[in-house]
């Protein structure tokens, strides 16, 4: 075996990780680390280990276990004793911040240069006591690797050595990102899709809406166009889901097969109403999605995912898909993504897609009225934790990694009262802003002007939005105007296909409309409804997207 090169004593620290390219100082988590358990009996036991407090699951694979302060290093050393034989990571934050937790796995993505010769990496590998798991086939050089025994180190501590070898581009740790549903489901009940057509009413103006009916009148979606929904739980059998050669490609990433369907036991619910949005079909029945006519390919996942992971679902889907929509992300944490995550996501955007001209991937801004970047978050940030109603406060720097990618299409939230939505998180990020409903980010019961979504629902896997119905006008938040934002991507490459994913964004940029809203933000106090001279706000973006103006713009450059 090669010889191991000095450590220095920040080396062995382990107090920094790269990530999408810059170095995070760290410092432990105070009560929390993640084991890797080998059997379900192993998790059993855990749960039973003196000075565990509690643990639950992060991924399939690894587990958050809780512990009283100060008992945490004594827990770790006994689950890593004979008696337990099982894998502990210390859970991480950047330094002298809160509300950001990294969960870090065995595993690390690396970069060799294209120069690196066969032999110095096999030395590499052998000397830092690596398996090689999987070969990035679209990045030259860039494998998984697998931390083991003979590795001496944790991953962080192993990934930081190896970026400082000569030949490696970059290592990086295979860390879990946690996305949260974005939508809060405790709003009005309204039987009407204003989003698509509105007139004139009590909270509702005609101006609201994304003029359907007028894109209808061009085309109604095309089943050679295929819309990915990536979420949790889809009832495929759905009457709005079940037209002919509708359902294309089904995937699902939790139990590893082709049936995405929600589980009653854990009211995985959110996928339903979210393709509800975007594809509904037309068929004189229930409710009727943006981009109809478009084939629909559903994608479920657990709401967790390491960098590996949301590589290979965002690589399966961008093969099949010509535009996909995530309305899911973390809250307002420092969550910026790993490199080989950024770079699958911009390769798709440009080249991938059935046509080889890239995938319009629609991303939902969040629900936390919260700046979807801010390096420096000078005094803090306070949000509403929706899973346990609790009141969080994040310090140190925001990055919304998803939301903040360039070639995303980052999706705010405007209201029937053609307003920003009080939660809807905002910045130059932001591409444009879709129709849905309204609510108060920090306290749920307050009164927030604005109708609800109508969309499909779950009655057959639990009570989902409206119990005991196929069909619900609960739904909302930017989870809604992501999937609708898609939609109306599809509709564009229904008129015309020959468009590339970069034309696309930039079609919906050009013909979203100027909304106006001269209000304060109720919490923050301040406007961003103002447009800049390049015809951007950080609330809406380019502005409000209109299905209309979209398809006629992308039939006029079909006849150039």
């Amino acid at each position: 075996m090669a010889k191991r090169r000095q450590r220095t004593k920040r080396d062995d620290l382990g107090g920094y990780v790269w990530r999408g390219g810059k170095r995070i100082e760290l410092e432990h988590d105070a009560d929390r680390f993640t084991v890797m358990p080998f059997t379900p009996d192993q998790i059993r036991r855990l749960t039973r280990a003196p000075g565990v407090t509690d643990i639950q699951s992060v991924t399939n694979q690894v587990f958050r276990v809780r512990t009283a302060p100060g008992d945490r290093d004594l827990v770790m050393a006994s689950l890593r004793s004979d008696e337990f034989a099982v894998v502990a990571h210390h859970a991480y934050r950047p330094r002298h911040t809160e509300g950001t937790v990294f969960y870090i796995t065995d595993r690390i993505v690396v970069q060799f240069s294209p120069r690196t010769s066969t032999g110095v990496v096999d030395r590499l590998l052998d000397q830092y006591g690596l398996r090689v798991l999987r070969e990035y086939d679209a990045e030259p050089g860039m494998v998984l690797v697998q931390v083991t025994a003979g590795s001496g180190s944790n991953p962080i501590k192993v990934a930081n050595r190896l970026a400082k070898e000569r030949g490696i581009l970059l290592a990086e740790p295979n860390m879990v990102n946690r996305f949260r549903p974005a939508f809060v489901p405790d709003d009005p009940y309204f039987r009407r899709q204003w989003h698509l057509s509105a007139h004139d009413a009590p909270q509702l103006q005609a101006r609201a809406s994304v003029n359907a009916p007028e894109a209808w009148d061009v085309t109604r979606g095309d089943r050679s166009i295929v819309l990915a929904i990536i979420d949790d739980g889809f009832d495929l059998n759905h009457p709005d889901f079940t037209g002919v050669k509708k359902v294309v490609f089904p995937k699902d990433y939790v139990d590893g097969d082709a049936d995405p369907f929600p589980e009653r036991e854990v009211q995985d619910f959110h996928g339903t109403p979210c393709a509800g949005v975007a594809v509904a079909e037309m068929n004189g029945r229930g409710v009727v999605g943006i981009a109809a006519g478009c084939a629909f390919m559903p994608v479920r996942f657990p709401l967790a995912a390491d960098d590996d992971l949301l590589i290979d679902i965002f690589e399966e889907t961008g093969r099949h898909a010509d535009a996909i929509s995530c309305s899911w992300g973390p809250p307002p944490v420092y969550a910026p993504l790993a490199t080989a995550v950024t770079r699958t996501l911009a390769r798709l955007s440009r080249i991938g897609g059935p046509r080889g001209k890239g995938v319009v991937i629609c991303v939902a801004a969040g629900n936390f009225d919260a700046p979807i970047s801010d390096p420096v978050n000078k005094n803090g940030f306070t949000w509403l934790d929706y899973g346990t109603g609790e009141k969080r406060k994040t310090t140190g720097p925001i990055t919304n990694g998803m939301a903040a990618h360039p070639d995303v299409v980052a999706v705010a939230a405007s209201t029937s009262m053609n307003k920003h939505a009080f939660y809807s998180n905002w910045g130059p990020e932001i591409s444009v802003s879709a129709p849905s409903n309204n609510f108060h980010p920090l306290e749920p019961g307050t009164y927030a002007p604005g109708r609800g979504i109508w969309t499909t629902d779950n009655e057959a896997y639990g009570e989902g939005f409206t119990a005991h119905s196929r069909y619900t006008g609960k739904f909302g938040g930017t989870s809604s105007a992501a999937p609708l934002t898609a939609g109306v991507a599809a509709l564009i490459l229904s008129v015309n296909p020959e468009l590339s994913g970069g034309e696309v964004r930039q079609i919906l940029r050009a013909t979203a409309d100027k909304i106006a809203d001269p209000g304060k933000d109720p919490i923050l106090g301040v406007n961003r409804g103002r447009y800049d001279a390049k015809g951007r706000c950080d609330w809406f973006g380019s502005g409000k997207v209109n299905a209309a103006k979209a398809v006629a713009e992308a039939a006029r450059r079909r006849k150039q």
